[in-house]
């Protein structure tokens, strides 16, 4: 009998330490967390860049990352402060925005501007 109360007791405790707060337990096991462990701020050339990853702040790490993909498959952790990758990423969706407000501006102009064929 006491071992049935040790073993209730024990999975009340377990079950109140456990964080609830919007956190699925499946969270909790996928072992999710920061994935840049040491971050640079030397510049990189451009013509190394492959890829470029930023990762908001969230519930598996507290922090903004920004992971480089290099030739060869190498992965750098960028310091999100640098300045040189800020603008860097400045310059990368302001080309973004600019591509699509004009391929919006040649679409209603095409559409707009169309003549019937003449026979």
């Amino acid at each position: 009998m006491r071992a049935l109360q040790a073993a209730l007791a024990l999975g009340l405790l377990l079950s109140s330490l456990l964080p609830g707060d919007g956190l699925s337990l499946e969270s909790l096991l996928t072992n999710k967390r920061c994935k840049c462990v040491k971050v640079t701020a030397q510049i990189i050339s451009l013509g190394l860049i492959l890829a470029i990853d930023v990762m908001p702040p969230g519930i598996h790490c507290r922090r903004k990352e920004i992971i480089l993909t290099l030739k060869r498959n190498k992965k750098v952790c960028v310091a999100p402060e640098a300045p040189w990758i800020q603008l860097l990423i400045h310059k990368l969706t302001q080309t973004d925005v600019s591509k699509k407000e004009a391929a919006a501006v040649a679409r209603s102009r095409g559409e707009a501007g169309r003549q019937p064929p003449v026979p």
